[in-house]
């Protein structure tokens, strides 16, 4: 198992950070990442990405991606959103925004979307999370997970 944290920044653009996380498993190796900008005016993005790597061509029953936007601060709120649905979530570090896809005969599962913290965050915190079931016979597979943020 390696965990990872990178920022990554270029002249006035905003700087980005990133945690990975992976486990090696009879068939292959699972493997999850997020990633989130760490500086913003008012809003920030974020991506995570669920995946089966180096499975000499075998194929989840089912994989899922669960990330979590939790909004750091004293009553902080978070609006996310992934397309064009959106939520606002208010509270302290506890504030949760989920957003959960599961695919079927697959081996990846990405979402991104936008947070627009409120006036008081001090930031976000981005969770992905990978359950799933594995390939034919293999059984169900318990959460692994990558967090990047203020927690």
């Amino acid at each position: 198992m390696a965990t990872t944290a990178l920022l990554v920044g270029t002249g006035g653009s905003a700087q980005a950070a990133t945690s990975d996380n992976y486990w090696n498993v009879p068939y292959g190796q699972l493997y999850v990442s997020a990633y989130e900008c760490n500086t913003y005016l008012t809003s920030c993005s974020w991506y995570t990405k669920v995946q089966l790597r180096n499975n000499g061509g075998r194929i989840m029953d089912s994989i899922t991606n669960t990330t979590k936007i939790y909004a750091n601060g004293l009553s902080a709120s978070v609006t996310i959103s992934k397309d064009q649905p959106s939520a606002t979530i208010t509270g302290n570090q506890t504030s949760i925004g989920q957003v959960r896809w599961t695919k079927y005969v697959s081996n990846l599962v990405e979402l991104s979307g936008e947070a627009r913290p409120s006036w008081t965050a001090v930031g976000i915190t981005t969770e992905a999370c990978l359950t799933g079931n594995g390939p034919a016979g293999y059984g169900s597979v318990s959460a692994k997970c990558a967090k990047i943020g203020l927690w």
